[in-house]
């Protein structure tokens, strides 16, 4: 009869011990609902980056040092994105509006609370809209990785309005893309243990979301560190660069890419673009899926003010001349472009340009001065103005 009790004592202690084990495991350890959506799918990265930086609830820094000290974290969600958690489940009787777009969209070189999904969800909120707003920008990308974003996101999220938020950027670049495939979602199991779902993530070298001890990841890396290309082309550089902003690049306390950049920027924003198919194409998919599309368009800094040329004339000090202003009409056609094409295929279209220019011109500067994202005064006037323009009653 002891036998007996201590045998059902030690299966009760041993079924306890399991339950609480996988508790805990369960809190330290969050999985979202989908195991195969990603912010990797669509990001652009260096193939020599580890692809555990991107993925899950990590912590990313971004850094420009002679701009200010103060390094902005990106607290990625468990899909990799900087918002909230994401449920594939919408709301009853709520609207759920999607904010595509690049760095600007994701909120470069500003707090998590002032972006332009933030500011339109305040705005939203303040008019006591009923709305859940999912921000979906993703740095360094363009058409053809918001495409694939739409394909794979829209059938699983079922937003009812997408608002495709593009910075100058993102359209001369035209590589050819439509997808061939669309994503088939993946649900982890609620029932299978969450010790054997954190041994095939280590198996298969896929981090899993870790919930109190979220690594900071540098957007930049530092010499000697392969990625960032100082390490090999120093000499090539030094010329081209202040010295002190040469060793801000080097420490990966600033964007290094910006070396020589003002001329590509010149060179892209003069030439000819066509996005009349990937329009086409995003505006028929959302269609399928009931879903809104609205555009915006974001332009460069150096499309609405001469101001900016100072900065950029310390990284581009050799091919860059005295004085240059892409301010003239010959820089502004992909705007116009951009226009015509989402009237002739009857998408809402509105570009924010002369918003940005009145602001600049008044003096009030809504762009950093060495990284050439907006500050966060500036994201938030955007969100508000797109969030006006869109909530007019058609």
């Amino acid at each position: 009869m002891k036998k007996k009790k201590n045998l059902q004592f030690y299966l009760i202690y041993s079924l306890f011990l399991i339950l609480f084990i996988e508790v805990v495991l369960r809190v330290c350890y969050p999985l979202p609902e989908l195991s195969n959506f990603n912010r990797i799918n669509y990001q652009i990265l260096d193939v020599s980056d580890n692809k555990g930086e991107y993925l899950r609830n990590v912590k990313m820094l971004w850094k420009s040092f002679p701009d200010t000290n103060y390094a902005f974290v990106h607290e990625l969600n468990t899909y990799g994105f900087r918002d909230k958690e994401w449920k594939v489940e919408k709301e009853t009787g709520k609207k759920r509006v999607f904010i595509l777009g690049d760095s600007f969209v994701e909120g470069m070189m500003s707090t998590t609370d002032k972006t332009i999904p933030k500011a339109f969800e305040n705005e939203a909120a303040e008019k006591l809209e009923n709305i859940e707003v999912f921000n979906c920008g993703m740095m360094g990308i363009g058409l053809n990785e918001y495409i694939k974003f739409i394909t794979d996101a829209v059938p699983v999220f079922r937003p009812d309005e997408l608002i495709l938020v593009l910075y100058s950027n993102d359209m001369p670049f035209q590589r050819e893309y439509q997808p061939s495939t669309r994503l088939s979602p993946k649900y982890y199991s609620f029932l299978k243990p969450r010790l054997l779902e954190i041994i095939e993530h280590i198996n298969s070298n896929d981090p899993i979301p870790m919930q109190f001890m979220k690594e900071e990841i540098p957007f930049y890396k530092a010499v000697p560190d392969s990625r960032n290309p100082w390490t090999f082309q120093e000499e090539e550089f030094r010329p081209h660069v202040k010295p002190e902003l040469a060793e801000a690049m080097k420490a990966g306390n600033l964007n290094y890419y910006r070396t020589n950049w003002y001329p590509n920027e010149a060179k892209f924003l003069a030439s000819p673009i066509d996005i009349d198919s990937k329009m086409k194409f995003i505006r028929n998919y959302l269609n399928e899926y009931k879903c809104k599309l609205t555009v915006y368009y974001v332009p460069s800094r150096l499309q609405v003010s001469d101001f900016y040329y100072q900065f950029e004339k310390q990284y581009c000090q050799i091919a860059c001349p005295e004085s240059f202003s892409l301010m003239t009409d010959e820089y502004q056609i992909h705007r116009t472009i951009l226009d015509q094409t989402c009237k002739q295929l009857n998408i809402p279209f509105k570009d924010l340009s002369p918003i940005v220019k009145a602001e600049e011109e008044r003096g009030n500067h809504l762009y950093w001065g060495f990284d050439d994202h907006m500050r966060g005064k500036g994201y938030m006037l955007l969100g508000k103005k797109i969030y006006e323009d869109w909530s007019k009653p058609e």
